[in-house]
């Protein structure tokens, strides 16, 4: 069942998250969380949360991008000195900063 789940609901959940999951509702996000919760009662073993499949997905895409030299966005990415996170892109606004709040 758990493979049919990662399969099936998981694959349909996380198709370009990366893209359409930072501009959906609250009300949006809880109705996505309610299926997998559901999904996770049927199967009867925990599947993770939408923000945490985000996150995941979104930190493995930076990190593709970062590694590779010959992306157009590779100038972009840049690490802290404590290597756990990016650094924020450089603006003279305050947009972007918080757009990209979780």
């Amino acid at each position: 069942m758990l493979n049919f789940s990662r399969a099936v609901i998981e694959s349909v959940l996380i198709f370009s998250i990366t893209v359409w999951f930072g501009s959906i509702t609250q009300k949006e996000t809880l109705r996505l969380n309610r299926v997998v919760k559901t999904a996770s009662r049927i199967i009867g073993t925990d599947l993770l949360s939408l923000e945490i499949l985000y996150q995941q997905r979104l930190l493995g895409r930076a990190s593709l991008i970062s590694h590779d030299s010959s992306h157009p966005a590779h100038g972009l990415y840049e690490r802290l000195p404590s290597s756990r996170r990016f650094r924020s892109i450089k603006t003279r606004t305050n947009r972007f900063s918080t757009s990209f709040s979780a």
